[in-house]
């Protein structure tokens, strides 16, 4: 089957992707899905779209993802064809919120790396969790309100059997197509309650702006020796009930790069950014397992994404989801950016902020 031909999803289809499946939202109101017999690989098959899915860590050997089938069908009509199976009952979570004790421990200890002058900046991570298993008819509730309420986000979703992974990410790691050769990211940090930006904007806030420079400096210099960058001013991204800091940064890029190197390049090269990761640039972003001990991110934040030998290629930053596994754990995560001058009280309502935007997206 053409990735590139848009078709009409059967209820068969549907099915199959429900148990076994992925998508990825492409713009222009369109997804790429996937469904059928999953093969995990080590390197990519580049004659067919390859889906890259890492956990946070980069420390799974048999990252990337082949299905099947895949095919372009357009977004309203994915959410259409789930209609039928996301009527039925469909049993409600109770979330059980993040330790306040566990992420004051954790912003202690960053605050004192960057005392030190071990660090500028990182980012830790909470969850709050539900036991459950999710039924092939709530994946399809949730992705078809990721879908209809994604409100300039893109929407993702890997599925098992017994586990999975749903959400609508506001932030891309990069993007690029192998006709023109032109690569896209953007720098994402800085986060206010739109009712809030309206009285007290991010872009007159010195502590967001430093935290979100510290971003933009990251990816300038991940990106310098491919050539010249375009960079954009920074302005207020308006997401609904949340917006966030945002510019945008793009390369022209010479020769001729085979996409399945280039792809993987850019992963290594940019995750994780300093919006999910740490700063300067020269730190270890691995500091976080550190801080953070035990605490299991799985895929929350890694890149997600797909390699499309014809036509465009992208890789999201993997937030605002759910992640659920095989042992019936319904994890909800959210992340914020600690540097000297943080509070810990608003960054704990900023974790809490971002988490209430998928419970929206999703109706949880």
């Amino acid at each position: 089957m053409s990735a590139d031909a848009v078709r009409n999803l059967d209820e068969k289809v549907i099915d199959s992707f429900l148990g076994n499946g992925c998508f990825i939202g492409l713009g222009l109101q369109k997804c790429l899905v996937a469904w059928g017999n999953p093969k995990r690989l080590k390197k990519p098959n580049i004659e067919k779209p390859q889906f890259y899915l890492p956990d946070f860590y980069l420390e799974d050997k048999s990252p990337w993802v082949s299905f099947e089938h895949v095919a372009v069908t357009h977004t309203i009509a994915l959410a259409d064809a789930l209609q039928s199976f996301s009527e039925q009952p469909k049993l409600d979570l109770i979330f059980q919120e993040p330790d306040f004790a566990q992420f004051e421990n954790v912003f202690g200890k960053i605050k004192s790396s960057i005392q030190n002058s071990e660090i500028k900046k990182a980012v830790p991570v909470v969850f709050a969790k539900a036991n459950g298993s999710i039924t092939k008819a709530m994946r399809a509730q949730y992705i078809q309100n990721l879908l209809r309420r994604q409100n300039k986000q893109t929407p993702y979703g890997y599925l098992t059997p017994t586990s999975g992974l749903l959400g609508a990410t506001p932030e891309i790691l990069f993007s690029y197509d192998n006709k023109n050769l032109r690569l896209e990211t953007m720098a994402l940090a800085g986060t206010r309650r739109s009712d809030q930006e309206k009285v007290n904007s991010l872009s007159e806030d010195e502590k967001e702006m430093y935290e979100h420079q510290l971003v933009v400096q990251g990816l300038k210099e991940k990106l310098k020796e491919l050539g010249d960058l375009e960079i954009s001013p920074t302005y207020v991204w308006d997401l609904g009930m949340i917006s966030h800091l945002r510019t945008d940064i793009s390369i022209e890029l010479s020769g001729q790069p085979i996409s399945s190197a280039l792809f993987v390049e850019m992963c290594e090269r940019l995750h994780p950014t300093a919006a999910l990761g740490v700063a300067p640039q020269s730190a270890d972003w691995r500091y976080l397992k550190s801080c953070e001990g035990t605490l299991d991110r799985a895929r929350f934040g890694a890149p997600f994404g797909v390699l499309n030998p014809m036509g465009k290629s992208l890789a999201l930053v993997a937030i605002r989801n759910i992640q659920f596994n095989e042992n019936g754990i319904v994890s909800l995560g959210s992340g914020c950016g600690i540097v000297e001058s943080s509070e810990l009280q608003s960054e704990w309502q900023e974790l809490a902020l971002k988490r209430q935007t998928v419970r929206e997206m999703m109706g949880l």
